[in-house]
């Protein structure tokens, strides 16, 4: 079957202004998937005359070709990337009875629903590829509705509609999936500062991080771009804090944003007195001493999350190190610190044990015998060799030095 060549062809008309190309080709051309929006045409024209027709008509795609209801002009191509109209994508069918809806759009999916004035025996779904710069059938339906799954948060989808039997376009919609929120934790603090882990983010995505007291509005403390952590500075000691964050970016030309993570609540650690002494000596007990079965130092040294570190022999609760201090620094069992050290190593202790009032300075803060301000609880056939003759767990790398600060866990 042949077709005569038109030599002309009118494109579009706004404000008054026919606009007529001179016809390049005329040819049959079954589905032509590269592009914005699925094609199913017969003329193929200059991109630049319709790209002027675009921009005179704003949101109202001119339709070239015989079957003008389903067609779409081809300079709508691959090489664009994206639907040149800022109005949703399934107004430009609605002339044609055909509307497509998205709802319940998450993370992770879509609801596409469509409704036409007339009856069509199925449907194909199409999604644009990126990567492919084609558009690709994902589905086939008989209903009016579709759920796509398996969708990227924070991203931008195209989905098109076609009559199964004809391959027509008949809707097409653009979506954004939702941003995920961030998800704040507290990776370490003292009684300065805080330091949350936001999550995994892309170079592209920005963390807003707002920070409140108790009492107080929130108010934006920084933005964090690119990174999974942050550290908020210039705290005040044994004050409670309150964080929360939202994650937004800009994708081809489109603001995302997430919702709001849960809020965050933290306290900020209690800086204690230090005593004359250095403490550089740190002493040691083995634990199998505390006998009394009734008693909270016998239940946590002996408790099933209570190991034994294989470098060092101490015994280990909640990742702290099991240590006993004196009474000046607390007197419940379970009490956490961060010590930190001169040589400027951090760790956190547990009380397993406290030092006896008699053995200790009038404040209670040393024993007076070794001048030891910590004394670990270890298990006998673990410990170092080099402690063994010595007596002192100082000497080893990460303990060395004095005593320069105890911080208390508040909450």
């Amino acid at each position: 079957m042949s077709t005569k060549t038109p030599e002309n062809l009118t494109i579009g008309k706004k404000f008054g202004i026919t606009l007529t190309v001179a016809a390049k080709s005329y040819k049959t051309v079954t589905i032509y998937y590269k592009g914005v929006i699925l094609i199913s045409i017969k003329v193929k024209i200059i991109s630049v005359v319709l790209a002027f027709c675009f921009a005179l008509s704003g949101a109202t795609l001119a339709f070239a070709g015989e079957n003008s209801e389903s067609a779409l002009p081809s300079s709508l191509s691959a090489s664009n990337g994206k639907f040149l109209t800022t109005a949703p994508v399934n107004s430009l069918f609605e002339k044609n009875g055909f509307e497509v809806k998205a709802k319940n759009i998450t993370k992770n999916s879509a609801d596409l629903t469509w409704k036409s004035s007339k009856q069509y025996i199925g449907y194909k779904i199409c999604r644009f590829n990126i990567l492919s710069n084609k558009w690709e059938e994902i589905a086939q339906t008989t209903k009016e509705k579709y759920e796509v799954e398996d969708l990227s948060a924070g991203s931008i989808y195209r989905f098109c509609v076609l009559n199964a039997v004809s391959d027509d376009v008949l809707g097409a919609i653009q979506i954004k999936t939702k941003v995920k929120k961030p998800k704040l934790k507290v990776i370490e603090k003292t009684s300065k500062k805080i330091v949350l882990n936001l999550g995994t983010h892309s170079k592209n995505e920005t963390v807003v991080i707002y920070r409140k007291t108790s009492g107080k509005k929130f108010k934006k403390i920084a933005e964090v771009k690119g990174k999974s952590t942050y550290t908020d500075k210039n705290l005040k000691g044994n004050t409670t804090y309150y964080y929360k964050a939202i994650t937004k970016f800009k994708l081809e030309g489109e603001a995302f944003k997430s919702k709001e993570s849960a809020v965050l609540k933290t306290k900020t650690l209690l800086s204690m007195d230090l005593p004359s002494v250095s403490g550089k000596t740190k002493t040691f007990a083995y634990y199998t001493a505390v006998t009394l079965r009734s008693s909270p130092q016998y239940k946590l040294l002996r408790s099933e999350k209570c190991t034994t570190d294989e470098e060092t022999g101490i015994r280990m609760y909640d990742g702290c190190y099991c240590v006993a201090l004196g009474s000046y620094y607390a007197t419940k069992i379970g009490t956490k610190f961060r010590i930190t050290f001169s040589n400027g190593n951090s760790i956190k202790v547990i009380l397993c044990d406290q030092k006896a009032n008699r053995h200790t300075d009038s404040k209670h803060q040393y024993a007076v015998n070794n001048k030891d301000i910590v004394e670990f609880y270890v298990q006998g056939n673990k410990i170092p060799r080099a402690i063994r003759g010595r007596g002192n767990y100082g000497i080893l790398k990460q303990f060395s030095g004095s005593v320069v600060s105890i911080e208390k866990y508040m909450d």
